[in-house]
């Protein structure tokens, strides 16, 4: 029987999943999970839609300064350091710090520099999306709008300037259709329903695409790195825009890079896209300036046979078809070469901050990276066995076990250490996760245990929150 493992990047979103035994197979579509997370705040929608939030109380960890609680909740997003909740009537509820999205109650308009208005009216809200400090909404007319602040990414003191500055009568006409919303340090690249691209926000950091603009079409989607932006299209291609630390001239892409061709996905890190084409071969776009995994000059005749591409925040790592590993990029943390000869029938692989895990198909597990972010797994190695799924949060791992039993390590007060939950750590089915530092695990009946960092989801979760029940489409 095949399909004993789990490999689900995007677990907002729905998964496909498929078994076959003998000449039989069956595929499923699972629905969206109910749990969310952003870098230090778990939201939970109920049964009743209804919401369960804790974490970080300066960062939306708590609704209790809301006169009214969201109700009938249909999408919930959480930015940097606020959080968003769309209700059925088209209504959005924001709560969290209010210069970051956390409120849209004031004047606001194309202009503006109230970091707590929207750009534009919302207007019985069809779709909302988070970005870094601040939140972009799809009205139901098509219309778009947006509320929070940019960062002045390079300008040495931290400063920062509403959204609705960036914005004029004219651009706002342009800003319509939105299909997904991505972002960086200090700019959002909105991907509209035909194909074409919106961006606002620091030219520094991707906010101005015109030195590209002509060639955004037939986009597909738009990754980021902290600094730039690369789209990748329909026919395979890619354009790149925002901070190009190689181009002494104007510091920025212009679009007479070269780029690679054919393909079929991309990833970044926190520096660098890696391109994986349609014939397995791996291309990066990105400085070497950082050692964040642009060079792959180490491998000798390129990187080729690869099945797909993983990241941590500061390197790369490929699943070759055959089951083997390469790794690159972090040259001082990222020490591959002392597993090298243990990456073999690999399955799948993990990453937190600046470390990686491989999930073997005996279910072992194999480490390498920053032993003080899950590198190290040596005091658990005995018991990382029959391991169905690794998850992680920037600072350790999480081994979900055949039994439904886990396995942590890495950084002890970031969730590395588990022991205070154990007892409840069984019949486990789901793993969720935190940027900074929690975990939450929901059994098979509902039940659930969170651990880590009390400041970022790992404390008790609200007496409003009972189970977490399974969600089948």
């Amino acid at each position: 029987m095949s399909g004993n493992y789990i490999d689900d990047p995007n677990p907002s979103q729905p998964l496909t999943v498929s078994v076959s035994c003998g000449g039989v197979s069956a595929t499923q579509t699972l629905a969206p999970q109910n749990v969310f997370a952003s870098s230090s705040v778990f939201a939970v929608t109920n049964p009743d839609g209804t919401l369960a939030v804790w974490g970080s109380s300066r960062l939306g960890g708590d609704t209790s300064v809301l006169k009214v609680q969201p109700q009938n909740v249909v999408k919930v997003v959480g930015s940097e350091r606020a959080w968003a909740a769309l209700q059925s009537d088209g209504t959005v509820v924001t709560w969290g710090r209010p210069a970051s999205g956390g409120s849209y109650a004031g004047k606001g308009g194309a202009g503006s520099a109230d970091y707590t208005g929207a750009v534009a009216p919302l207007n019985k809200v069809s779709n909302v999306w988070a970005v870094k400090r601040g939140f972009v909404a799809l009205n139901g007319d098509g219309s778009g709008t947006a509320w929070g602040n940019l960062e002045q990414t390079f300008d040495g003191e931290g400063g920062f300037s509403s959204i609705a500055s960036f914005f004029t009568p004219a651009t706002l006409a342009q800003f319509s259709n939105i299909a997904d919303v991505s972002y960086t340090e200090g700019a959002v690249a909105v991907l509209k329903k035909d194909g074409t691209v919106f961006a606002f926000g620091d030219p520094a950091s991707g906010g101005d695409t015109t030195p590209v603009a002509a060639k955004l079409t037939n986009v597909a989607k738009i990754y980021a790195t902290d600094y730039s932006f690369t789209a990748l299209k329909k026919d395979g291609s890619v354009v790149t825009w925002g901070q190009n630390f190689d181009n002494a001239t104007t510091g920025l892409y212009d679009g007479t890079e070269p780029m690679p061709q054919a393909n079929l996905a991309l990833l970044s890190n926190s520096n660098v896209i890696a391109a994986l084409s349609q014939n397995g071969v791996v291309s990066t776009i990105g400085t070497t300036m950082f050692d964040r995994g642009s060079d792959l000059s180490g491998f000798s005749g390129g990187l080729a046979n690869v099945a797909k591409v993983f990241a941590s925040k500061t390197a790369f790592a490929a699943l070759k078809k055959d089951g083997t590993v390469a790794s690159w990029g972090d040259s001082q943390r990222n020490n591959v070469a002392n597993v090298q000869a243990q990456l073999t029938n690999v399955l799948t692989i993990a990453g937190t901050e600046t470390a990686f895990a491989a999930l073997k198909a005996d279910g072992t597990v194999v480490t390498w990276g920053d032993e003080t972010r899950g590198g190290d797994s040596s005091a658990v190695q005995s018991q990382l066995n029959n391991v169905i799924a690794l998850f992680s949060n920037d600072y350790a791992f999480a081994a979900l076990k055949k039994d439904g039993t886990v396995v942590t390590w890495g950084s002890p007060t970031h969730g590395g250490d588990s022991s205070a939950a154990q007892a409840k750590l069984r019949n486990i089915r789901a793993i969720y996760s935190t940027g900074l530092g929690g975990f939450l695990a929901v059994a098979k009946d509902g039940k659930f245990v969170t651990w880590g960092s009390p400041f970022a989801g790992g404390g008790q979760a609200p007496a409003n929150l009972t189970a977490i029940p399974f969600l089948k489409s």
